[in-house]
């Protein structure tokens, strides 16, 4: 993984409030260059109505870890608020909320830092992509 650092020392705002380019440059090459770290998120407690493809990728920068699991039943899935769980591969240095959205709706799970563990909320017999995404504290 490529860390790219900020042009700190050259102000981010030109004096008509566009973008100076080696801000342009800097965020251009943060969207490009880094295909983040995969990883094969397994979770417990999911119901499944046929089998699941369930991808996992994410990203660290500057004492944050950016990621994102996918899951796109094979039929349908559901989550048991509470029960249904991933073990995430990085650390996490404080409790957050996460975005997960199923279909056409969004609800929040949470991260807890003492198990590196993500909790997903209630949902039943969904048959689209579901995309969980957060951004934690090392």
């Amino acid at each position: 993984m490529t860390i790219l650092l900020a042009p700190i020392a050259d102000k981010v705002l030109d004096d008509n409030g566009k973008l100076r380019p080696s801000w342009v440059e800097y965020f251009s090459q943060i969207n490009r260059g880094d295909a983040g770290t995969t990883w094969n998120p397994t979770i417990t407690g999911l119901t499944t109505v046929g089998t699941p493809t369930i991808t996992g990728v994410y990203y660290q920068n500057s004492g944050f870890t950016d990621f994102a699991v996918k899951i796109v039943p094979g039929t349908n899935t559901s989550s048991t608020l509470g029960v249904t769980t991933i073990t995430t591969p990085f650390s996490v240095a404080q409790d957050v909320a996460i975005n997960v959205i199923t279909g056409t709706s969004n609800a929040q799970g949470v991260v807890t830092a003492s198990s590196r563990t993500i909790y997903l909320p209630t949902w039943a017999l969904i048959t689209s992509p579901i995309t969980i995404t957060g951004r934690v504290k090392n």
